[in-house]
């Protein structure tokens, strides 16, 4: 092996583990905030969590700001794998139910998620970086509703009278209300609960013949 391709290999390899270890921090993270609420998350109690000193947890993360923002990334990069693989396959309105329904806790392993992201927004409140990164997300998460219910529309399976901006809006207000139902008052909001409410509002888009 030369040494210009050793020296890649073994950059990759530093890069690599760095990565890995940010996310083994940020996941000690999830289960504090978890348990113990975002108040009560310092790095100290990451550290702890994670078997080490803060120093280890500071190495990685400079302070609480940056390590909320890359388990925000975290959650989101999972939403929108887990949304991408439920379209995979499905076509017309059934795809659109998938989709939001990947969104939702319908089951006891998405409810940590959930958890999580309503933590992070009372954490976001008065901290303006926090707040953008949070409008960037809900903002690609709007793009992509809108763009399936653009190509409903196109396909006359949903009315040509609707509003997609606001029905865009309308099903994330949904997804924020049927998760935080969950956390809250998981009893309310079984599965068969979250499918029952999705199906009745994608049912009011229906384009009549």
């Amino acid at each position: 092996m030369s040494i210009e391709l050793l020296y890649f290999a073994e950059t990759l390899v530093r890069v690599m583990n760095y990565s890995d270890r940010r996310v083994e921090v940020t996941e000690a993270a999830w289960r504090v905030i978890v348990r113990e609420g975002l108040d009560r998350t310092s790095m100290r109690a990451i550290a702890q969590e994670l078997g080490s000193s803060t120093g280890v947890v500071t190495h990685y993360f400079r302070d609480k700001d940056e390590l909320m923002l890359f388990a925000l990334e975290r959650v989101f990069e999972k939403l929108f794998k887990d949304m991408e693989a439920s379209a995979q396959g499905r076509q017309g309105l059934e795809r659109l139910e998938q989709i939001i329904l990947a969104a939702l806790p319908t089951s006891a392993e998405g409810v940590p998620g959930w958890q999580v992201w309503i933590a992070f927004l009372g954490y976001a409140i008065g901290r303006e970086n926090l707040v953008q990164e949070h409008r960037k997300r809900y903002d690609s998460l709007y793009q992509m509703i809108c763009q399936e219910l653009a190509d409903l529309q196109a396909a006359k399976l949903i009315r040509d009278d609707l509003d997609l901006t606001l029905e865009a809006n309308a099903l994330i207000a949904l997804v924020d209300g049927i998760g935080t139902g969950v956390v809250i008052n998981p009893k309310q909001f079984l599965k068969e609960q979250q499918q029952y409410l999705v199906r009745r509002y994608l049912n009011t888009l229906l384009a009549t013949f």
